[in-house]
């Protein structure tokens, strides 16, 4: 067999292997995992891209970055979007057992057992609420002492939905802070979920940002250029999950469902459920994008209008025709107890998922036709625009505001997932990418991280104590 040459940190090894008529897991789990922390060393602008995108979901491998032809300089929305459902088979793609992280290369999607994202490092084994570090310096165990919500012992490809406070895990995402939640149409709360594969927290370990003090004050005048940078490969996935009690059999088999530990709002006690994935965010750093590529995916059947062979019913909207409203009508604080009065989800008219991205999702669904996977869609990608020749990677001194990202300022296509930032449709400046600029130059990008360091400083805003998300006040 030839001699593999791999990168590790910029230094050419030989990795040697012999002949095997069968891998074991363990040379399966070392290979796999030599193949995730590798470092790009070529990066887009040396890639030899095809003009048109070779749709394809052979690979369980996540694509090292999006791969533009050289010289192309009109709207590259094809392959970014492309790009991101290879990232999306990546991580939905079976793990091999034990690895955390690590794609099972002999099997395909539709394989059973846990996902690669599923085991990622969540919030909770990460930012402690005593601001201790991670009790694991080996990626692949689970944390001891526990410090969820419910002091669930996960062991490989287990799920807790509870972050140590309890309500994080319930709250959407707002610019820093957590706003009101969003209730599903069967009365329960739509959960979420972050968490960061080995690259990731290895470089949050090893800086020891999982504590305030450590992370850099950003002075004034601002620098240009982000004082925290994560490394290239780094990813981190959020996920929206609802449970799946009431709903009927043709809805449940359209989603993707497991078993998850969650906190009842009612008792306060933890019980184990199944859980439906109805939206995830895979944000991931690449050689050629220094402020991330953002992609984001939600199952079809959430809002009107139906698919052609849907079940009949929505997740999301009660199939009336009553409107959504202009506000969340829910509280964070104090949460109702489940069952929880819905409300109706809506795309906003005027942001419509853009035709290309369309497109795009027609190929990849017919790929994975048969799969649960067909029932899952492309809401948007999102990426820093460059000047001139986009296979040229952007500088790292490169904002990630709506003026220089797609779909940017004045956008006419969507840039809100219906899961994750479901009051933000009219609101661009509250797009992944914008949203997350305001944490560029402390975090990187990352409020996760500026929000959980110890001590962890979660914004709970008054429009999410009231429920007043996005009303306009009344006073002159």
């Amino acid at each position: 067999m030839v001699p593999t040459i791999v990168y590790l940190e910029k230094k050419p090894f030989v990795l040697r292997m012999k002949k095997r008529r069968n891998s074991s897991v363990c040379a399966r789990l070392v290979l796999a995992g030599v193949a995730n922390t590798v470092v790009g060393v070529t990066l887009a602008m040396a890639q030899v891209c095809p003009a048109t995108p070779v749709t394809s979901v052979a690979g369980a491998a996540t694509p090292k970055d999006v791969c533009i032809p050289a010289g192309f300089t009109g709207l590259t929305i094809e392959y970014f979007d492309d790009y991101s459902w290879k990232a999306f088979m990546a991580m939905i793609w079976p793990s091999v057992y034990g690895g955390r992280g690590v794609a099972d290369a002999e099997r395909t999607h539709t394989g059973s057992g846990p996902r690669v994202f599923e085991t990622f490092k969540p919030l909770w084994e990460i930012f402690h609420r005593d601001g201790s570090p991670p009790t694991s310096s080996d990626y692949r165990e689970y944390e001891v002492p526990l410090q969820n919500a419910c002091q669930a012992r996960a062991g490989f490809g287990d799920m807790v939905l509870g972050s140590d406070a309890g309500f994080h895990d319930i709250g959407q995402s707002g610019d820093g802070g957590l706003l009101g939640p969003l209730v599903a149409q069967n009365g329960t709360y739509v959960r979420y979920l972050t968490s960061y594969n080995e690259i990731a927290f290895r470089h949050i370990e090893s800086n020891r940002w999982y504590l305030r003090k450590a992370l850099p004050v950003v002075p004034v005048p601002r620098p240009l250029t982000p004082l925290v940078q994560f490394p290239d490969g780094s990813i981190v996935v959020k996920s929206a999950w609802m449970e799946t009690e009431g709903l009927t059999e043709a809805q449940r088999k359209r989603i993707y469902v497991r078993m998850a530990t969650v906190k009842d709002v009612g008792t306060g006690k933890c019980k184990k459920v199944a859980v439906g994935l109805i939206g995830i965010h895979i944000v991931q750093k690449t050689p050629s994008r220094p402020q991330w590529i953002w992609s984001s995916f939600e199952q079809v059947d959430l809002v009107p209008p139906a698919e052609p062979d849907g079940p009949g019913k929505y997740l999301l909207n009660d199939g009336s025709g009553a409107p959504m409203p202009r506000a969340n009508p829910r509280a964070l604080i104090p949460l109702a107890k489940t069952p929880a009065e819905p409300f109706n989800v809506e795309r906003a008219a005027n942001a419509p998922i853009h035709p290309q991205t369309v497109e795009t999702n027609a190929k990849y669904r017919k790929l994975v036709a048969g799969s649960v996977w067909q029932n899952y869609q492309l809401v948007v990608t999102q990426w820093p625009l460059a000047p001139g020749d986009q296979s040229i990677p952007v500088k790292a001194n490169q904002a990630g505001d709506i003026f220089q990202t797609f779909p940017g300022e004045g956008a006419t296509s969507a840039y809100s997932n219906l899961t994750l930032e479901t009051f933000h449709q009219a609101r661009p400046a509250q797009g992944c990418m914008n949203c997350h600029n305001r944490a560029r130059l402390g975090a990187d990008f990352l409020w996760s991280v500026l929000m959980h360091a110890y001590p962890e400083q979660v914004g709970l805003p008054a429009a999410a104590v009231t429920g007043e998300t996005q009303r306009p006040s009344k006073k002159k």
